[in-house]
């Protein structure tokens, strides 16, 4: 999730909803200075989510978060083919979200959202 805008504490709740148990939540970017987030850390703690933050496309030991994204879609594969393949328009980003609520074996990984045009 990014949480650019960063008045809010619902992206992250709304990710943690979404992640299936055991899985990790990324949340890239900073909320605004003196934002305090409402979390269930319980919940977090009983689900075994790991929780991990990215600032700002992290440039650290010699990585760069946004250009390894792009190389690593670049290359194709299985890996790149999951992670766009479940697409959505921008207008139904709500269906998207509730896509990755459902209770079924395939699915979304993640949701794309792409123009509605």
């Amino acid at each position: 999730m990014d949480s650019a805008s960063g008045h809010s504490g619902a992206p992250i709740r709304q990710a943690l909803k979404a992640v299936r148990d055991g899985g990790t939540v990324l949340v890239q970017n900073a909320y605004a200075p003196r934002v305090v987030l409402s979390v269930p850390l319980r919940d977090v703690f009983r689900r075994s989510i790991t929780l991990r933050g990215s600032f700002s496309y992290c440039r650290a030991d010699g990585h760069d978060d946004f250009r390894d994204a792009i190389d690593a879609i670049a290359k194709g594969g299985e890996w790149a083919a999951l992670m766009t393949r479940d697409r959505f328009p921008l207008g139904e980003v709500l269906r998207g979200l509730a896509a990755l609520n459902n209770e079924v074996r395939h699915r979304p990984f993640k949701v794309l959202l792409t123009s509605d045009t």
